[in-house]
């Protein structure tokens, strides 16, 4: 071959060359083109029927009309979310299986159990906040007290007696009952479930006297069924907005123990999928019925970019640690 053909060996490598670079550049988004391939799976952390696994219904009924292909909504409950977020970690990087919970799983699960099946910084990508939590303290009314002072007296006149439900060990209502044992020197005893939704059904049924709530007993609040006696705030809810936040009770450090959800893929999963389900699941968190619906369960709407959970991520696993350990709770 000689130059006067145009095929320099030169002239060659450079189009080889930028060929290859094109290939490289273009690949990802190639990638992401054709995703979804198949159905996706969204785990949920806990059992159907609590406030999660009615956030993640909505999200998946969007996602299905605006991705083509079903999300189906996997309920995998046990040991705090470690069932789900275990599985999710071992599944391939790829966005056909997403995980959401509450971030309690991912910042708090690590403080109190001695061995997981993930680790919490490495084997997630954070894609979405799609709600926070703003608990609530509610009792059934079987229990005397009217108001959060009278409820705070019988407890110190009774220590130990009370009884609560959590929705798993080291859950955001784990830690919300155990910060108010803490602001107002009282105790209770801790009866875990295998989620929030069971924890609401036993609340009802009386065979537990209070709960910190995430969202699921608004209904049976605003119908008599159960009696809010605060939240955790900063702010009231939209929903009960005549039940006082802890701050104007004069408790504001309980606002340690909110936290939010989140929906996160498995590491390694490609930037460019990341970034398509972050906009799509925005998309459906900013319809008007979206938020409506959130606010109706008393939860706070939210989103976020994949860069601004995975700084929460990070900044509630540090500010966690410390709040472990003043609650004294033994590592599981």
């Amino acid at each position: 071959m000689n130059g006067k053909y145009g095929f320099h060996p030169k002239g060659l490598s450079r189009r080889v060359a930028l060929a290859a670079l094109l290939s490289a550049v273009a690949s990802p988004a190639a990638f992401s083109q054709s995703f979804p391939s198949r159905n996706v799976s969204l785990v949920t952390t806990v059992s159907a029927g609590g406030s999660i696994d009615a956030v993640a219904r909505i999200i998946a009924a969007g996602l299905t009309k605006s991705l083509g292909k079903s999300v189906i909504v996997d309920a995998k409950p046990g040991a705090g979310g470690n069932v789900a977020a275990g599985y999710v970690a071992n599944q391939p990087p790829d966005g056909h299986t997403l995980i959401m919970g509450n971030s309690a799983t991912v910042t708090t699960n690590p403080h109190i159990y001695k061995s997981i099946p993930f680790d919490a910084e490495k084997s997630f990508t954070p894609i979405i906040i799609p709600a926070r939590v703003n608990q609530i303290l509610v009792v059934n009314p079987k229990v005397e007290a009217k108001t959060f002072e009278e409820f705070v007296a019988l407890m110190k006149a009774n220590p130990g007696k009370l009884n609560y439900g959590s929705s798993g060990i080291g859950a955001s209502s784990h830690l919300g009952a155990e910060m108010l044992g803490l602001q107002t020197g009282t105790s209770a005893t801790h009866v875990p479930y295998r989620g929030i939704a069971p924890a609401a059904t036993a609340l009802l049924a009386g065979q537990i006297d209070f709960a910190f709530d995430s969202a699921t007993t608004v209904p049976h609040i605003q119908e008599g069924q159960l009696r809010a006696l605060a939240v955790v705030g900063p702010k009231r809810l939209a929903a009960l907005p005549d039940v006082k936040a802890f701050r104007e009770l004069g408790l504001p450090d309980m606002e340690l123990a909110n936290s939010w959800y989140f929906i996160a893929a498995p590491a390694g999963t490609p930037k460019e999928v990341v970034q398509l389900l972050n906009a799509e699941i925005k998309k459906v968190l900013e319809l008007p019925e979206t938020i409506n619906a959130i606010k109706t369960m008393g939860l706070e709407p939210a989103t976020s970019t994949p860069e601004e959970i995975a700084e929460a991520w990070r900044s509630d696993l540090r500010r966690l640690g410390p709040l472990v350990k003043q609650a004294k709770i033994d590592p599981q």
